[in-house]
């Protein structure tokens, strides 16, 4: 039977939910000051707005958060300002990335594979904000727990966020191509590896769509049951951070639809 204070408990979060919500992200660019930074700014407008209207719409951050783009660090969340700051360097640095791997012969040009990689970036850092905001208990990592959010969100809510989430995760292969060796300082870093972080990517983008990415394993990872981890994986992960952005009832109607 549940107690009666877990029931008032209960009550008031649930009324405390219920109340309309007055924060707000807002995005801002600071002023480019070259042709370099002015591309940037192309670059990141789309897949910003993107971010910025579903996260304004669907998920209830407690308190307003800017989004800086020209910020002389990060990419980053910055608790004390509340902010996102994200350099026009960074926006460049993707792009170089990309651009150099001649990405577009996967299909893909460079600007929209930049994007891609822009709006997994926004929505790690948004995680951080939430975390933060809304006092999220994190059980582990939490730099791993928001790339897990980051790329649940674009695989649940956006419109071919498998095909967004998969060149996020090619922008931290391409990254892990820097270190020719592992030093000491890699591994007492905050951020798992860059090929962890792809290869986690990965596994959630196959978790959500098996028969579409059947292909993704070889022999030898099926007969060690890593396709069926990855599936387990992304329905846990799914679950878990539904149930911390209070997103119940859009679970529900998910598990409705696919019955």
């Amino acid at each position: 039977m549940m107690s009666q204070p877990l029931k008032t408990f209960l009550l008031c979060s649930s009324l405390a939910f219920a109340l309309p919500s007055t924060a707000e992200v807002h995005l801002i660019f600071k002023a480019s000051n070259n042709p370099e930074d002015k591309k940037a700014k192309d670059l990141a407008l789309a897949p910003s707005e993107h971010v910025l209207n579903f996260v304004n719409a669907e998920l209830d951050l407690h308190g307003d958060l800017d989004i800086i783009y020209g910020a002389e660090d990060g990419p980053l969340f910055d608790p004390k300002t509340m902010s996102i700051q994200i350099p026009y360097e960074f926006v460049h640095e993707v792009y170089r990335r990309f651009t150099t791997d001649k990405y577009h012969e996967q299909g893909i040009d460079e600007a929209q594979a930049t994007g891609d990689a822009i709006m997994h970036t926004l929505l790690h850092e948004y995680g951080h904000a939430y975390v933060f905001a809304n006092e999220v208990p994190v059980l582990g990592k939490e730099e791993d727990a928001v790339d897990n959010l980051a790329t649940i969100l674009l695989l649940n809510f956006f419109e071919n966020g498998d095909e967004i989430a998969y060149s996020a995760a090619d922008l931290f292969a391409l990254e892990d191509q820097d270190t020719s060796e592992y030093t000491e300082s890699h591994f007492w870093d905050e951020h798992s590896l860059d090929a962890q972080r792809y290869f986690s990517t990965l596994c959630l983008i196959y978790g959500s769509d098996p028969e579409k990415y059947a292909t993704m394993f070889e022999q030898e990872q099926i007969d060690e049951e890593r396709d069926r981890f990855c599936i387990e994986e992304f329905e846990h992960q799914t679950q878990a951070w539904f149930e911390a952005l209070q997103l119940s009832e859009y679970a529900e109607d998910k598990a409705k639809s696919t019955q």
